[in-house]
């Protein structure tokens, strides 16, 4: 299918190009892109992924032309875009998605959705289907992940927050014990949500899997 052979790429909302360089050194793409708002990111990204085109902005307004990707993916982004922005930031990325093409968001997941700030939150399943309905988009597929973790967590009364002045909102690294363990988990459940098609009823994580009306 063109989605698990797509021929031309933009992340939106790139940050310092991991995943562009994930992209190009395991896919065949004949085009990949990225957006970021921060010129920092973008520059760092130039040095790492130096055959992608990388462009300064924000997603409401994103430089490329109409029907210009087979995939766009946005990672860890739609939380943060203040909340006036966001409907008009999902229309950019569906205009420049081909018709046939397909929109793979990860953002902040929980079982109703919280909003710490204009641009903080945890969306639910509904609320993130909603969401990607009213910039015309029809959602093919949306699960939580990161289940065993998550409940882990929970258990523990550790939910995600908004990064404050104090606290960046990165968490710091597992002890190489946990990582590993970790690592497992996400491989078990990543080849379950990929053989079965089935939906995870809980994680702070969430995905949807769109593509335009």
């Amino acid at each position: 299918s063109r989605l698990s052979h797509p021929n031309a790429v933009l992340d939106a909302g790139c940050g310092t190009g991991g995943y562009l360089h994930w992209l190009i050194a395991n896919a065949p793409v004949s085009r990949a892109a990225g957006i970021d708002i921060a010129a920092a990111a973008i520059d760092f990204s130039r040095e790492r992924v130096p055959s992608a085109e990388l462009h300064v902005g924000a997603l409401t307004h994103v430089p490329f032309d109409d029907d210009s990707f087979d995939l766009v993916v946005s990672n860890a982004v739609l939380q943060h875009v203040d909340e006036p922005e966001i409907e008009a930031s999902l229309h950019e990325l569906g205009r420049v998605l081909k018709p046939e093409g397909r929109l793979l968001l990860r953002t902040n997941g929980s079982t109703t959705l919280r909003r710490e700030r204009s641009d903080w939150r945890a969306y639910d399943k509904a609320t993130l289907r909603q969401q990607l309905k009213l910039a015309d988009f029809e959602v093919e597929r949306i699960t939580y992940a990161n289940m065993v973790p998550s409940l882990w967590g929970r258990l523990r009364g550790r939910v995600l927050h908004a990064p404050r002045e104090y606290s960046p909102g990165i968490p710091a690294p597992d002890p190489p014990l946990r990582a590993a363990v970790g690592s497992v988990l996400l491989r078990s459940e990543a080849a379950v949500l990929s053989r079965t098609g089935i939906s995870l009823p809980y994680g702070h994580t969430l995905f949807a899997l769109a593509r335009p009306r």
